[in-house]
């Protein structure tokens, strides 16, 4: 019994290491994206006269 113990523990620890790496991949491939998006949407408001 408890080599399932073991076994599922390594499962799960592999599980959330390839998780973490998915998410990690995302964010940083995602997040320059929004940045240059966000940095477009504030120039144009400064072309326009600035926030009210």
């Amino acid at each position: 019994m408890g080599w399932l113990f073991a076994q599922s523990w390594f499962w799960m620890l592999i599980a959330f290491v390839v998780g973490a790496l998915v998410a990690w991949l995302l964010v940083t491939l995602l997040v320059p994206t929004e940045r240059e998006a966000f940095a477009e949407i504030d120039e144009a408001v400064e072309d326009r006269g600035g926030r009210s």
